[in-house]
């Protein structure tokens, strides 16, 4: 009875990638990257897509400017003409996390479809690409001649003046997918690089939306801000006390420290899916049969799972140490010393600007730089992964004596 369960196990598991992307493992890890994804354009959405409040006294809370949100550009553009797109899928007339439902799943059917497109023969490519641009090119010309020639039948000859706005049909669609494009651009990068494999792509969503950030922190700097308003809302300058994870960060602070690990998340999941499967790929026809190997990626995928949570919360606590590191360092030297300059100094308000901030965590690093001259990193982090090793190993005895 062991032995024929121990074939079927030779049979049915293997390293060959379409039976890999069913394991359980890789699928948590596109999963966890996908849910990233998503969760990062709400975050986004909710702190760079408002304008900002004398923007909206001046003109109306549906005005457009160049913020973060992509409802209002539409809103303008159908106030020019009809829209293409129904208004359901492009979230026009709903907020909040409504309006981005319609949009979401045109990028999960366009990364679908994208994925099928791909893995189809590069005939078949090339056909689908001609008859796009056929179809492209009859959109334009058709109702021009049929306009054309339907008015000199009742008007006489004449120059085709009045019906030139029929070759420009298709410019009103891509300003609709433009301006989709703006906020969801790296949505549907990031789910092409999730679930069709793409390093690239997830790398350049992330590249995307770090562009995003710092075209929004350029344009709300006070110098900035003072000659040109293009009706930004800027983030407070001040990061505040803080109140949350035992008054570490600020809620401010938080919000922003949630997207850098969403970040994180995004592109150290999806990445590792990938990487997995491409070693997966490169191993021989034989080793992929082979059960020792099934064994080790069995290992190696499940402590990779284990090292991205440890990783993630690591990062979380050390960044939020940067952040109150001058409060930390204050209040040491008020422990040793008690005086009254530790308590101005603590309420300066150029510690709790933004830039007082980014000088306390440049200290931080160089602390925690300095440290690995005086503690053992390597050695500990041997230690872990020798308790690591020696877990995984007494499971894999219990799970044989089974």
């Amino acid at each position: 009875m062991v032995e024929m369960k121990e074939k079927s196990e030779e049979v049915t598991e293997t390293l060959h990638i379409p039976v890999l992307r069913r394991k359980w493992q890789i699928v948590v890890l596109q999963l966890v990257s996908t849910a990233s994804l998503l969760m990062l354009l709400k975050r986004m959405s909710e702190i760079y897509g408002p304008c900002s409040d004398q923007f909206v006294i001046d003109h109306s809370e549906t005005s457009w400017c160049p913020s973060y949100e992509h409802t209002r550009g539409l809103m303008w553009l159908s106030n020019q003409g009809d829209l293409y797109i129904p208004d359901i899928l492009l979230g026009i007339g709903q907020t909040g996390t409504l309006s981005l439902i319609g949009p979401l799943l045109m990028c999960a059917l366009a990364a679908f479809a994208a994925d099928r497109f791909w893995a189809l023969s590069h005939e078949l490519q090339t056909k689908i690409k001609q008859g796009t641009w056929i179809a492209i090119a009859a959109w334009m010309f058709i109702p021009f001649v049929f306009s054309w020639v339907i008015s000199m039948v009742y008007d006489g000859l004449h120059f085709p003046l009045d019906h030139i706005g029929h070759l420009f049909s298709p410019l009103g669609l891509l300003l609709e997918l433009i301006f989709l494009g703006i906020v969801f651009a790296p949505v549907l990068a990031g789910l092409i690089g999730i679930w069709g494999l793409s390093k690239r792509s997830i790398s350049w969503a992330v590249g995307y939306y770090i562009i995003v950030i710092a075209f929004h922190s350029i344009l709300t700097f006070e110098p900035v801000l003072s000659e040109v308003d293009l009706g930004l809302r800027p983030l407070p300058t001040q990061i505040g006390e803080g109140s949350m994870f035992w008054g570490l960060v600020s809620p401010l602070a938080a919000s922003l420290l949630g997207i850098a690990l969403l970040i994180l998340l995004f592109m150290e999941s999806g990445i590792a899916a990938i990487g997995h499967l491409e070693y997966a790929s490169s191993l021989p026809e034989d080793a992929k049969r082979d059960r020792e190997y099934i064994r080790q990626f069995n290992n190696l995928v499940n402590s990779h799972l284990l090292q991205l949570c440890m990783v993630v919360g690591l990062v979380a606590i050390t960044t939020a140490l940067a952040l109150a590191f001058d409060d930390l360092m204050i209040s040491l030297v008020g422990v040793f010393e008690g005086s009254q300059w530790t308590g101005q100094v603590k309420e300066s308000l150029e510690l709790q600007m933004t830039y007082g901030k980014v000088i306390s965590a440049g200290l931080f690093i160089l602390v925690v730089a300095g440290m690995r001259f005086v503690v053992p990193w390597q050695t500990l982090s041997g230690y872990f992964e020798s308790a690591l090793a020696n877990l995984r190993s007494t499971d894999s005895v219990e799970q044989s004596d089974n």
